[in-house]
């Protein structure tokens, strides 16, 4: 991944592969900034949001066939992209695998069945599920990312994780030829599911359960609560940098090694929430990735725990 100037990425070699490409959506030069919830990122040489699962395909195949880096990019709430331009591609799901679509009652069954695109945003599902009166996804309330990144990522808080409600996934293979898998045969663990090498998600299944829309939006309203009594949701994040360490909480493990406050710049690890680091306005890449270096090695040294990172770090 070799870092270019913004100008000449019209001249790219690869340029022409892409743009000839059929029922895509291109943006070319487009910061990373205005699509991660960090707020930061240096532009990326083009943002590809295919209309359609054919074009996806195509797109994939042909960024596959010319050696063209690229990268999913969701809602971009767990990524820290550099602060020097990205000579790829980024493809965003939306416009392809966005649609939400409830399955009919099942005969004797006690749930329904959701099948979501990988595109759609968590918080669009959530307002269909109080709209629908479905129950099981109100752990996810507040965290702003797709169905496909939370599945990957096994996103929730600790009243519960998405995969809880999970059925299936149907993933692109390598082929380009689209394979559905059930939750049984995904290797699951905590904030992490495992796909088949070089596959991704198009759409996501989930088992739910008609609830009372009245106890939908209680749990939701009682859990944003306590997120925004502890967390600081007004201020761009990646919510939480690091995963909890088995029985312990990598937050409690920050603050008691000294670091709840500290600041890089514009970047500073929350005096609410020393698991979370806040770009206070201006902050760059460099100076979030300070931090958070700064907490692996001063915990390692404290207590002998290295701390695994929630975030990607998109090199440039």
């Amino acid at each position: 991944m070799s870092a270019v100037a913004a100008t000449s990425w019209s001249q790219t070699p690869w340029t022409a592969a892409v743009a000839g490409l059929p029922d895509l959506d291109l943006l070319w030069n487009e910061p990373l900034s205005r699509h991660t919830t960090f707020r930061v990122g240096a532009p990326v040489a083009c943002l590809a949001q295919p209309r359609s699962i054919a074009a996806l395909q195509t797109l994939i195949g042909r960024l596959r066939h010319e050696g063209i880096p690229h990268f999913l990019l969701g809602a971009g709430s767990n990524l820290l992209a550099s602060d020097e331009p990205w000579d790829g591609v980024a493809i965003q799901l939306g416009l392809c695998c966005g649609g939400i679509h409830l399955e009919p009652p099942r005969s004797g069954a006690d749930t329904n069945l959701l099948r979501v695109g990988a595109g759609a945003k968590l918080a669009r599902l959530l307002r269909f599920s109080v709209q629908r009166g479905l129950g099981g996804f109100e752990p996810l309330v507040g965290i702003p990312g797709t169905v496909g990144g939370a599945v990957v990522m096994n996103a929730g808080t600790q009243d519960g994780s998405i995969t809880d409600v999970l059925d299936a996934v149907t993933i692109m293979e390598t082929t380009g030829d689209p394979r559905e898998v059930p939750k049984s045969r995904l290797e699951i663990e905590y904030r992490s599911v495992t796909l088949p090498e070089g596959s991704l998600i198009l759409e996501a299944s989930f088992s739910v359960k008609p609830t009372d829309p009245r106890h939908i939006r209680s749990k939701l309203r009682d859990a944003m609560k306590r997120r925004r009594a502890t967390q600081p949701l007004g201020w761009p994040s990646a919510g939480c940098i690091f995963k909890n360490p088995p029985g312990q909480s990598a937050g409690a493990l920050i603050e008691r090694a000294g670091l709840k406050g500290l600041r890089c710049g514009d970047a500073e690890i929350s005096s609410w929430h020393a698991n979370w680091i806040i770009n206070l306005g201006q902050a760059s890449s460099r100076d979030v990735l300070t931090l958070v270096q700064i907490a692996e090695e001063r915990v390692f040294e404290a207590f002998g725990v290295r701390l695994e990172r929630e975030i990607r770090v998109l090199a440039g």
